[in-house]
């Protein structure tokens, strides 16, 4: 009888353990963001937040400076269910829902306050639905990687996107990258970011289009001469989650998660948007090259070029309108 109790007793005690071992999730976020950022700032508040409303069941892990997965590689790690969240950026999302390409386009937003507006308005709410319906990915929150420049190894005169004419400049990876840099004057090289650094250094490229806080956060100042403020693309990101991973998540956890990713990435935002200037001053007293150049010229040839290559045949009519249209 003593050994009947005993063996009840040690059941009840593992069925009551058990629950909440099934239930722990663990979200591995992964980026490329250098660890020192404001992006890699925002991931850790996450996961401060997230372990310390729901002990014991949700674990979150950060991976920087694409210690997890190689940049352009998480998306489809995501939707293969290889990894639970990440942070794609429009040129990857486009490429599965096309007619809302106009939203990765260069000078298409007046400033990073239009961008942040803009995706957090209906023209958001839809594309947010499309991206999670046809991709299998939930979008949490947009943040802002900065305003994308020109900076090149040598100090040559850049006015006009024919001073870039045989220019190798380093996008990210993606067909409307390649686009821009063509637009800009320049031959694209796609490589990840972990690369820049030493194939710079090398000669491997000539140039690469960074915001100017990525610029100093990866160290690139230092393989780089001069900065042409080209101000070129106003860069968002998006916060995204896989969605089966998503869907398993409490109606509480689901609503913890967005609040935590808004209230991170809010500060976020503003971090990057001071890094930027900071950075720039940085640069001005390490003696680099600051250029202002013809930013009409520039606007105008990136215009042609998704015209002559046909990627703005493929965006939803009257969006670029509405975009305009946001105050």
């Amino acid at each position: 009888m003593r050994r009947t109790l005993l063996a009840a007793a040690v059941a009840l005690a593992s069925l009551s353990v058990l629950p909440m071992a099934q239930a722990q999730t663990e979200l591995r976020i992964s980026s490329a963001a250098p660890d020192v950022s404001p992006l890699s700032d925002a991931f850790r508040a996450i996961k401060a937040r997230m372990e310390a409303k729901f002990p014991g069941a949700i674990k979150v892990s950060v991976h920087t400076g694409s210690s997890l997965f190689r940049q352009g590689t998480e998306l489809p790690a995501m939707q293969r269910g290889n990894l639970e969240m990440a942070t794609p950026v429009m040129p990857e999302l486009e490429t599965q829902v096309p007619e809302y390409g106009v939203l990765g386009a260069a000078y298409l937003f007046r400033d990073r306050d239009h961008m942040i507006k803009t995706f957090r308005s209906d023209i958001g709410k839809e594309f947010f639905s499309a991206v999670e319906s046809r991709m299998g990915i939930v979008i949490l929150d947009t943040g802002y990687i900065g305003t994308r420049t020109v900076n090149l190894r040598s100090d040559k005169p850049i006015r006009v996107p024919s001073d870039l004419a045989g220019f190798k400049m380093r996008m990210p990876p993606g067909p409307a990258f390649q686009t821009i840099a063509q637009a800009l004057g320049a031959v694209s090289v796609a490589m990840p970011a972990t690369e820049m650094y030493l194939a710079l250094k090398t000669g491997a490229i000539d140039a690469h289009d960074n915001p100017t806080n990525m610029t100093r956060d990866w160290k690139l100042q230092e393989v780089t001469s001069q900065v042409v403020l080209t101000r070129h693309l106003v860069q968002p990101l998006f916060v995204a989650i896989a969605k089966p991973v998503f869907d398993k998540l409490t109606p509480a956890q689901q609503a913890e998660l967005r609040a935590a990713t808004l209230e991170a990435i809010d500060i976020q935002i503003g971090k990057s948007a001071k890094d930027e200037i900071d950075a720039l001053e940085t640069f001005k007293t390490a003696k680099l090259k600051i250029v202002e150049p013809d930013v009409a010229a520039f606007r105008t040839a990136v215009r042609d070029q998704y015209k002559k290559s046909g990627i703005s045949d493929k965006w939803k009519p009257g969006l670029m309108e509405r975009v305009d249209a946001v105050r």
